[in-house]
């Protein structure tokens, strides 16, 4: 059973591009040989890589943590069921089993402790007829606001069959399922244990391929904040701000150098470890949204631009 959710990987033509958009969009970045590593300010480990391959953006891997006892019953599991243990792909990349799930995508599962963030203090807000902030001004500065990311949240992949890879990830790896896009267009997937709503979706394509990742942020301001930032510095606004109905967090999406997307998100549902969380089917519009700013998704919001 994994327990959290480590890093991807990309392969992308320019490594240049990738390191502007992502320093842009509030992480710390450091280099190694024909790649890129990158996490959030307050993280032990990186969160995002980006190696030089081809001519086009393409997903590589991701990687999650368990305990050995995890760790050793997923190699029990794989040995039954004839999944072939590979290789890492390259010297520096973290050791325990790699493996490919029902779409070909490379997955790492190492022995790992979940880094869990600092508790941030709540800022006192007022709502109707309650005033927890009396006598003092709530707006912030922006220049008094911390709007970078605290932690890679989630990401998702798209896939042709979304109950065959929710299957793999459920069944195999031992995540367990939290909520579902009806007909089977998405799986929302969270870690054994304490664990946000999701930390690993699968969306309907025709192809394998990268939809985003996702950054939590400390307040709205923050999103809003760094949003402003982004957009600023040239690029390409795609869908928010809103509210989601599958894990209730706010969202704010931006195209990366590739057209694949990368989400400030606040407030996502959390699920303890002992709790008989009952997963829910939603409709496709109430789960993908509840309300936001620019209405529906664009129409290029679910487009898999690693199809071809």
């Amino acid at each position: 059973m994994v327990l959290s959710l480590q890093h991807f990987a990309l392969g992308v033509p320019d490594l240049k591009a990738g390191a502007d958009f992502y320093t842009t969009f509030g992480l710390d970045m450091s280099e190694g040989q024909d790649k890129l590593a990158f996490r959030c300010e307050a993280r032990d480990h990186d969160e995002i890589l980006l190696l030089e391959t081809g001519k086009s953006r393409k997903f590589h891997h991701l990687s999650f943590a368990t305990d050995q006892a995890g760790l050793d019953a997923l190699k029990q599991r794989l040995e039954e069921l004839d999944i072939a243990l590979m290789d890492p792909p390259a010297e520096d990349l973290p050791d325990g089993l790699w493996f490919h799930d029902t779409d070909g995508n490379l997955v790492n599962v190492h022995v790992g402790e979940p880094q869990l963030l600092e508790a941030e203090p709540v800022a006192a807000r007022n709502s109707p007829g309650v005033f927890a902030r009396k006598g003092m001004r709530g707006t912030p500065l922006p220049d008094q606001v911390r709007a970078r990311p605290r932690k890679l949240g989630h990401m998702i992949l798209f896939t042709p069959d979304v109950g065959r890879q929710r299957d793999f990830y459920t069944q195999v790896v031992g995540m367990k399922l939290s909520d579902e896009i009806e007909g089977e267009f998405a799986a929302f997937l969270r870690t054994a244990g304490d664990s946000d709503h999701h930390v690993l979706a699968l969306l309907k394509s025709d192809a394998p391929g990268f939809h985003h990742a996702s950054f939590e942020m400390g307040t709205i301001d923050e999103a809003a904040l760094g949003a402003m930032r982004v957009r600023e510095a040239g690029y390409t606004h795609a869908w928010g701000p809103g509210r989601h109905g599958v894990g209730s967090n706010y969202f704010h999406y931006f195209r990366d150098p590739w057209n694949g997307m990368a989400e400030f998100y606040f407030d996502m549902d959390f699920v303890p470890g002992d709790l008989d969380w009952e997963a829910q089917e939603w409709t496709k519009k109430d789960g993908m949204f509840l309300w936001s700013a620019d209405g529906p998704p664009p129409p290029d919001f679910g487009k898999n631009y690693e199809a071809g």
